[in-house]
């Protein structure tokens, strides 16, 4: 029923690129022999057993391929269908077999370390087996993951008792035993005549808690400090990306539109350094304030090989950083915090800390590191400097000489071509020598990191969800009406636990807000849905939203596909004729050409087998009362 709509399948898989693991390339099988350096190896055919020098850009996960069947259902999924609980049984398996990855690894050793960590050790064999197989975290959860048909979860009202008693009763200074949270739970359930839930579903949740939270909370806050958090220049890391710190700031320099060269205002940039090596391995440059969009996309480029971006900006120089990191440590805000930012993180093996208040120490990497890359900007004309007592009479807006694309490609050869190579004081070497030294030598060197097989499944699991309900017109989000036939089988849908109108899993990319992803759970795909209203434009968020405030000023609030093309055609024509007056209207001008180009880039690059949408025409009134509330991140 799909045959006329864009289908994506979520491709998590990581091609390992170590010694003796098996890989694809040019639709052969070779084993890994030797690594050479960032760019080949030398594989083994497995057929003809010639050795063969393999660029590392070609090669590909032999599971993609050979995927076995059992894993499907689980590999597939989106992040939004796991659970807490598969969340944490994912990492615990995970932190079991980490220690024993390595190849070298006899199985008397094995054994030996089942043993010790109380697991039987063909339960670690199978999981390094489901691991190595599937090359992702999620591969752990067994093949039943999820509730089976008919089963249902626990009642939401013994939920809220049972997190309602840990909060305010166990975690308090009294310190209660689990036995007596026990009693208190069935105390309560037995008052709202409610089915208790059995013990181990409460040890569960107790178990689930954060260590650190707990001490603090029953007034161990020394104890906590002192167990957990790193004190001030004490913060070490043993080898690169185990931890990765990530934070935003607003450049200092004034860019000119790419036509009229004239001053269209500051870009924002988000940075990520690996703490390790003090290598900037991931940024996103944008003239949009920073949010949730900001760091998906930051992770979404460190986790990338940068060939690419380093040929399209045409520039000669080396920036050998990908993968994902162990950890990643941000500041507090919202933009940190949004629900698929924190689930796509876990999915791919991330575990991502916020900076405690009042703890500097924890950001300090990379705050120094965005520092030291606002330095040089001081030089380019147009420069704002940090501070006006630096500025003094300079007039920026008046020198501001380069546009997004020249200034992000001087940002990219700064960095790849200085930055990374100048001595840095705090580890007394140029960052890419102690990055190639934790990736090739030194005593426990860790090798080239696993490769990421598709950039658009990255980006779709860290993009915004909205959970939404299918009616008769589709879709509607934020009152724009989203329709294709392929949605007509989910319309008027129930939920088989609650009887209720079910919600289905949709994405959207706040770039090009045009289209739609919709995931069905049951073929565990996604599918591209189109605006019901063709005649609308490529559109961002930011600018969408800006229409809706004018229709507004107008007490226009009941919006319809003629009134947002009128006041788009109106916005661009204002834009137009003002842009050699009004430096706010050429910096729309330039965000709107930005941000359109990266999400059709994202898109068009890495979409398989699909086949154009096919437009159709409907008669249902598209603006119907069916507008589900707006609840983004």
């Amino acid at each position: 029923m799909y045959d006329n709509t864009e289908a994506v399948q979520l491709d998590r898989s990581m091609t390992k690129i170590k010694e003796n693991e098996y890989v694809s390339y040019d639709e052969r099988i070779y084993k890994i022999s030797s690594i050479i350096d960032f760019k080949e190896v030398v594989g083994i055919d497995i057929e003809t057993k010639r050795a063969k020098r393999l660029s590392i850009s070609d090669l590909k996960p032999v599971s993609a391929e050979t995927l076995q069947t059992e894993h499907k259902n689980v590999i597939l999924k989106d992040i939004a269908e796991f659970t807490d609980d598969e969340f944490k049984e994912m990492t615990r398996r995970f932190n079991a077999i980490e220690p024993i990855l390595s190849n070298t690894i006899s199985k008397a050793e094995i054994e030996e370390y089942a043993n010790k960590i109380g697991v039987h050790f063909t339960t670690i064999y199978r999981w390094l087996k489901q691991y190595k197989t599937t090359g992702t975290l999620v591969g752990l959860l067994p093949k039943a993951s999820g509730r089976k048909k008919g089963e249902k979860r626990i009642d939401k009202k013994v939920e809220q008792i049972i997190q309602s008693v840990i909060e305010n009763y166990y975690l308090t200074h009294q310190r209660p035993s689990i036995q007596s949270v026990t009693t208190k739970v069935f105390i309560e359930c037995k008052k709202q005549n409610l089915q208790a839930p059995g013990k181990s579903t409460i040890r569960n949740r107790i178990h689930a808690l954060s260590e650190y939270d707990v001490l603090k909370k029953q007034g161990n806050r020394a104890l906590a400090r002192t167990k957990f958090e790193p004190a001030p220049d004490k913060f070490k890391t043993d080898y690169p990306m185990q931890i990765v710190q990530i934070d935003h700031t607003k450049v200092d320099l004034i860019l000119v539109d790419d036509e009229s060269r004239e001053p269209i205002g500051r870009p924002y940039i988000t940075v990520a350094t690996d703490v390790y090596s003090r290598m900037i391995v991931g940024y996103y440059l944008s003239l949009n304030p920073p949010s949730s969009v900001s760091v998906a996309m930051c992770i979404t480029n460190m986790a990338l090989p940068k060939n690419q971006l380093l040929n399209r900006l045409e520039i000669d120089a080396e920036w050998n950083a990908w993968g994902f990191p162990e950890t990643i440590h941000v500041d507090n805000g919202a933009d940190f915090r949004a629900k698929a930012l924190k689930s796509a993180g876990l999915i791919h093996g991330i575990n991502i800390e916020f900076r405690p208040i009042g703890k500097p120490n924890y950001g300090g990497h990379i705050e120094r590191a965005i520092g030291t890359l606002m330095t040089p900007v001081h030089e380019i004309p147009g420069t704002t400097f940090s501070n006006t007592q630096q500025r003094k009479e300079y007039d920026s807006e008046k020198h501001a000489a380069m546009t997004f694309g020249e200034f992000e490609k001087w940002l990219i050869t700064h960095i790849t071509k200085i930055y990374h190579e100048r001595k840095h004081e705090g580890i007394g070497m140029p960052p890419k020598k102690l990055w190639d030294k934790g990736i090739f030598e030194g005593e426990a060197p860790i090798g080239l990191l696993p490769k990421p097989s598709d950039p658009l499944s990255i980006t779709l699991d860290f993009l915004p969800i909205y959970e939404r309900s299918i009616q008769k017109n589709g879709v509607t989000i934020e009152g724009l009406n989203y329709y294709a036939h392929s949605l007509r089988a989910k319309i008027h849908a129930k939920d088989d636990s609650t009887g209720k109108k079910k919600k289905f899993i949709f994405k959207r990319d706040p770039r090009n807000i045009k289209y739609i992803w919709f995931y069905d759970e049951l073929l565990q795909k996604y599918f591209k849905i189109p605006v019901a209203d063709q005649s609308m434009p490529d559109m961002t968020l930011w600018e969408f939203n800006l229409i809706k405030k004018r229709l507004h000023e107008k007490n226009i609030y009941h919006i319809d596909m003629d009134k947002i093309l009128n006041a788009h055609e109106e916005l661009h024509k204002q834009i137009e004729e003002s842009v050699h007056k009004s430096k706010k209207a050429r910096r729309a001008k330039q965000r709107l050409k930005n941000q359109t180009k990266e999400a059709n880039m994202v898109t068009s690059k890495t979409i398989k087998h699909s086949q154009p949408v096919q437009q159709h025409t409907i008669d249902d009134n598209l603006w119907d009362g069916d507008i589900p509330i707006w609840d983004e991140e």
